[in-house]
């Protein structure tokens, strides 16, 4: 067993320093990337179109995976909150749900490229409002 900060035998779990720095980067060049993302789509408005509102849709999911569920995957790595079950049940509950949220997103931009290649004469009618 190691020895937590205080010098007393207890859960403290030590993170690799590799992990730390990789899980990090990731994290900050995905909410970046995710920003940059949504950023542009906002300020042309000839990328207003329905495929791309899945993109945008999945940009959000993955930008709240960035910025909140990597880090709260460090500190649960960690063992923090230490002595808190309930926020630590929150925490993985919140990653759990963005990180399904992100998934989903995946398919539903999968399953419309999906009918765009199926039906490329009937797409457009389909996706519009007009249908």
């Amino acid at each position: 067993m190691q020895r937590a900060p205080n010098g007393t035998e207890g859960d403290f779990k030590e993170l690799p320093l590799v992990y730390t720095i990789v899980e990090g980067f990731v994290a900050v060049v995905s909410a970046i990337g995710n920003l940059l993302t949504i950023v542009v789509f906002l300020q042309d408005r000839r990328l207003r179109k329905v495929t791309n509102f899945y993109i945008v849709s999945l940009a959000i999911a993955d930008l709240l995976v960035g910025g909140l569920g990597i880090p709260s995957a460090i500190l649960i790595r960690m063992g923090i909150p230490r002595n808190a079950f309930n926020t630590c049940l929150t925490m993985l509950s919140i990653l759990l749900v963005i990180c399904t949220i992100s998934i989903l997103n995946l398919v539903a931009v999968s399953l419309d490229r999906y009918w765009a290649i199926l039906y490329p004469l009937n797409y457009h009618r389909r996706m519009s409002s007009e249908y």
